[in-house]
């Protein structure tokens, strides 16, 4: 099986999956993968039920955003999914979801401070929630992927949450650590300050989120 077909089969199949366990509705949510092909994308597609997508169903665009496969129109985030891919240029995957605890802390406008151990690595020392713009504009692309800069998740004001990965499989593991992270934060505050851990321990973490960036 060729790298590109392999590639829509896995984008199709991890939007699917993220609408079973309840990470998107309908029509919510959109999953990216760049190909080893320069200057190559696959996204999933806009108007489509998540639940149905295939992998002809997807898009292959260039870094411009134009369709150079497939018969759909491109998610309306494809421009924010563009705009991370080429601020981080480690990055392989991108998705972006609307998990209830998720999108709960995104209304807040809260940052998840360092307060577990294995978020630090994988996520960043912190997960903030960018600038509030409406879906699929410059303005949104640009604070998620500035947002990005040093981090591997943001939540989006009154709307969701982000992450990138080295590939699909790694950034649906960050997708399924935010949404943890993000329950067991609301959990602690219905009861008291979630403490931070200690500066030791967030250096640790530091050193190890460097070491593997992704």
């Amino acid at each position: 099986m060729d790298s590109l077909k392999l590639a829509r089969e896995r984008v199709a199949r991890t939007i699917r999956t993220l609408y079973k366990i309840g990470y998107v509705l309908d029509h919510e949510g959109n999953v990216s993968a760049r190909m080893r092909l320069a200057d190559r994308y696959v996204v999933t597609p806009s108007q489509v039920p998540r639940y149905q997508i295939k992998a002809s169903d997807t898009l292959v665009v260039n870094g411009a955003g134009e369709v150079v496969q497939g018969r759909r129109n491109p998610s309306v985030e494809t421009v924010m999914h563009l705009s991370i891919y080429l601020k981080r240029p480690d990055v392989g995957a991108v998705i972006h979801f609307h998990s209830v605890h998720a999108t709960a802390l995104a209304s807040l406008h809260e940052t998840i401070p360092p307060f577990l151990e294995e978020l630090i690595p994988f996520l960043g020392e912190n997960v903030p929630t960018v600038e509030y713009a409406m879906a699929g504009t410059e303005e949104l692309a640009l604070n998620v992927a500035n947002g990005l800069l040093q981090r591997n998740a943001v939540l989006l004001a009154n709307h969701g949450a982000v992450v990138c990965g080295k590939n699909l499989q790694d950034a649906f593991h960050k997708a399924l650590l935010l949404e943890k992270a993000s329950t067991i934060y609301l959990l602690a505050k219905a009861t008291g300050l979630p403490k931070n851990l200690p500066e030791s321990a967030i250096e640790v973490g530091r050193e190890l989120f460097r070491t593997m960036m992704l």
